[in-house]
């Protein structure tokens, strides 16, 4: 959740002397009369020092740094005893980052000026970057005491600096303050709405992702944050709605795709959780959480060695993650220290089952005695140590192939993921995986893998066709056909892509450019039954 940070160049309180220097209402505006006021060599002394802080407090808001510096520099070289010059100095290295110079510059305006708001202000700034929370609540407390009129964006900043703390209700009450003086502030409800959720006031909470997704539909947070209170609650569809339009604004930010794929997985939908813990690790590869929850979607899945892999990986990254022992637990012991591994076949053996595992896989179908074979060949290898990522890679696709062909799609998915962690420059396992997901009738999963295995292998007919297929199923015939058509054109002897596109083509009212197809399929692959039933009709 992203919550407000500090940003007091948004919220300064302008001294009363620079305002009357060279303040205006915008940015440029005020740049440009306070360089009216420098160049005219009719001021010096305090009047001159403020003219340049409120030059360089302008252009710290436009970014403008290294000239803010410069200004600032001047003025506290002109008048040393300058307060608001080292206030507008403290807010410069807050935007800078640059927190404890901050801090000393945030206390040296209080110093030379006790009854300045805006000293306070950017010291609570400064304090609360350096984690320093109850010396920034204190602060704000005091900004607001000098300035009560400049309330409303303090509020905001100390109920962040109370949450922050772990005061969550004394930060829905400074955040509530806030709204009642700013009622439509999207990032206030934001942060109220965290603040809520962490008091377990989760209707609350929920009301207030809900109004600011209302007011600012665009805006991810709103949706991640009513999507996990939606899963803590139990309402796993209105969840994965949730979660699924945060991904769509932001398609980067892993932990959506983490509780997605909870939300996912506790409604048993395992393929499309796997699909999203996967793409949660490819975002977070060193967070162990996508790993666990991984090694729990593909125990579910049926492939108990991959999930205690997962969950290994997992405590490699984070030695004795709870969560990671816990699902050990439910998994069994294999794979914890002092447990033992299935026993390895010797290398005559093994260099059987692999013969038999890696065998070529062609478009004809062999029978499903002896798909349950090649199955049982590589189940060996996989429980067995050993092996490099390649020939576990093979040894993952060639066994999910076996369990697609099945029919067998969420087993296959489960094999073809874990190719993919074994070689993930594979086209084969997108294509792999992507059929599996068009037998499951996730035709947006198959579509990406699909297209990933087209981006690895742009010359493979076959990675064209298969993606025609899943617009085929989704109804559109016309992406459909320009895949085929890409497919023929890189294939012009690939009788399916023939059959394919005729269908298609059928389909849009297109009787003479299917026949022909058809009757080009068939020439051929004169075996392809299919195509000479359609000549038929």
């Amino acid at each position: 959740m992203a919550l407000l940070g500090p940003s007091p160049s948004k919220a300064q309180l302008i001294s009363d002397e620079a305002a009357r220097a060279c303040s205006q209402t915008s940015p440029d505006d005020t740049i440009a009369s306070c360089s009216a006021v420098i160049d005219s060599g009719n001021v010096s002394g305090r009047p001159l020092a403020a003219a340049y802080a409120q030059r360089g407090f302008a252009r710290t808001l436009k970014r403008s740094l290294a000239e803010a510096e410069a200004d600032l520099d001047e003025a506290i070289k002109i008048d040393p005893d300058y307060a608001e010059a080292y206030a507008n100095c403290a807010n410069f290295w807050t935007v800078s980052k640059k927190f404890d110079r901050a801090l000393q510059d945030g206390e040296t305006a209080v110093r030379l000026n006790p009854n300045l708001p805006t000293a306070y202000f950017v010291r609570a700034g400064a304090a609360l970057n350096l984690g320093q929370y109850d010396r920034a609540t204190a602060d704000y407390t005091e900004t607001m005491r000098l300035r009560p009129s400049g309330s409303a964006s303090v509020y905001g900043q100390r109920g962040y600096a109370y949450h922050k703390k772990g005061d969550d209700a004394h930060a829905v009450a400074d955040y509530s303050e806030k709204l009642k003086l700013e009622p439509n502030d999207v990032g206030t409800l934001l942060n109220r709405g965290d603040a809520l959720r962490n008091l377990h006031e989760m209707s609350r909470a929920a009301a207030d992702y809900g109004e600011a997704i209302r007011l600012a539909p665009e805006n991810p947070d709103g949706w991640s944050g009513r999507g996990g209170i939606r899963l803590q609650t139990r309402d796993f569809d209105g969840a994965v709605a949730d979660l699924s339009e945060a991904i769509r604004l932001v398609p980067n930010n892993g932990d959506n795709y983490l509780n997605r794929a909870a939300a996912l997985s506790l409604t048993s939908r395992y393929a499309r959780a796997l699909a999203d813990e996967d793409v949660a690790i490819r975002l977070q590869p060193n967070g162990p959480l996508g790993y666990v929850n991984r090694g729990q979607t593909l125990n579910n899945l049926g492939d108990r060695v991959a999930a205690l892999a997962s969950v290994n990986k997992a405590l490699q990254l984070a030695p004795g993650f709870p969560p990671a022992l816990d699902v050990l637990k439910k998994i069994g012991d294999h794979g914890r220290k002092g447990s033992k591994p299935a026993a390895a076949p010797s290398q005559d053996a093994a260099n059987g089952y692999y013969r038999m595992c890696a065998f070529p896989i062609t478009d004809v179908g062999p029978s499903k005695d002896w798909m349950m074979k090649v199955i049982d060949a590589c189940t060996v290898l996989i429980n067995s140590n050993g092996g490099n990522d390649e020939n576990r890679a093979l040894v993952h696709l060639q066994r999910g192939s076996m369990f697609r062909r099945l029919g067998k799609y969420e087993l296959a998915l489960a094999d073809f993921s874990e190719s993919l962690r074994h070689d993930p420059s594979s086209a084969e396992a997108y294509t792999g995986r992507g059929n599996a997901y068009r037998g499951l009738e996730l035709f947006d999963l198959a579509l990406a893998d699909h297209t990933e295995a087209i981006r690895l292998k742009p010359d493979n007919a076959v990675n064209y066709n298969n993606r025609g297929n899943v617009w085929h199923d989704m109804k559109d015939n016309e992406r459909a056909i320009a895949d085929y058509d890409m497919s023929i054109k890189l294939d012009p002897n690939y009788a399916t892509a023939y059959y394919n596109r005729g269908n298609s083509r059928l389909e849009t009212g297109d009787k003479d450019g299917a026949a022909a197809d058809f009757q080009q399929a068939v020439k051929l692959n004169p075996a392809l039954k299919p195509a000479t039933k359609r000549l038929q009709l």
